[in-house]
């Protein structure tokens, strides 16, 4: 629709109104100067009209225009404070994730000596309170620990830690195969080793409970009268700890776990016995083929 206010008022003395002048002037008995004016006067009502709709017309589209604007501006507007809300909440999620760094005693200095350093393996296992030999704490362990993490730096694995997948040498999954049962370490490296293992517990939080029945189930295996009681007293304190021990993790895992520390006789004089079967048997078997 043509804007209404460029119409100009036609000419009704013109020859194209004649007839029509002529017509509405018999009609009414008017002379043809009162028809035209009348014929004006209602063309400009017309007019005027028309003029007005279009103004109020141009008005609402204007009203519409700038509404849809506003409402644009505000979805935009919404739409970026999600985004920097998205993008906030990332960072702390990812400022959460990075890992910190613990501050220092600027007054304290290295201690007179430091503990050797068990594989990644080992330190895993007792992260996830699971069972691992004492061999890993032993010397022999600590050093193949470390010409292990030498040679392999460059092999990485995944695994996960707290629902997340995490990168670590490929090393902290693979047992050594080196490592050697509890009951076959000799005596004294058993006694070393345990040192180390207990202090390792400390670090992998385990609960404190737990650490002192272990420190005592040792103190006890350590001190037990059937060192001196029997010839084989070391190796019978070795296969009591090592069954002990694991028998202990496993019952851990299915919530049925006992005391620890509190020494079972019975089954120390038993596995006592079975040792001595072994040694007696094979001293028959001996003097058989003699």
């Amino acid at each position: 629709m043509a804007n209404p206010s460029n119409e100009v008022c036609p000419n009704f003395n013109g020859n194209v109104y004649t007839n029509i002048c002529d017509d509405i002037r018999q009609a009414i008995g008017e002379t043809q100067e009162a028809v035209v004016q009348c014929l004006t006067q209602s063309w400009t009502v017309g007019h005027n009209q028309r003029v007005n709709e279009w103004n109020q017309n141009r008005e609402r589209e204007l009203a519409d225009a700038v509404e849809a604007n506003q409402a644009r501006a505000a979805q935009e507007d919404e739409a970026q404070v999600q985004q920097e809300a998205e993008e906030e909440r990332e960072r702390i999620k990812s400022e959460k994730k990075k890992p910190k760094m613990n501050s220092f005693n600027n007054k304290v200095s290295v201690g007179d000596s430091i503990s050797p350093r068990p594989s990644q393996y080992a330190v895993q296992k007792l992260n996830n309170f699971e069972y691992v030999e004492l061999w890993y704490f032993s010397p022999d362990g600590c050093k193949e620990a470390l010409q292990t993490a030498h040679s392999v730096a460059d092999d990485f694995g995944l695994t996960r830690v707290d629902d997340q997948l995490t990168i670590r040498p490929a090393y902290a999954f693979k047992a050594s195969k080196s490592a050697t049962a509890d009951h076959d370490l000799p005596f004294s490296m058993f006694l070393h080793s345990k040192n180390l293992f207990l202090m390792q517990l400390n670090k992998a939080k385990w609960p404190q409970t737990h650490i002192d029945a272990l420190s005592l189930f040792f103190w006890h295996l350590e001190n037990h009268s059937i060192h001196n009681n029997s010839n084989l007293g070391d190796l019978v304190v070795l296969h009591y700890a090592s069954r002990v021990r694991q028998d202990w993790h496993d019952r851990l895992k299915r919530d049925e776990a006992f005391n620890i520390a509190i020494i079972n006789k019975t089954l120390l004089h038993s596995i006592n016995e079975e040792l001595w079967d072994k040694v007696r048997s094979q001293s028959l078997a001996t003097v058989r083929f003699s």
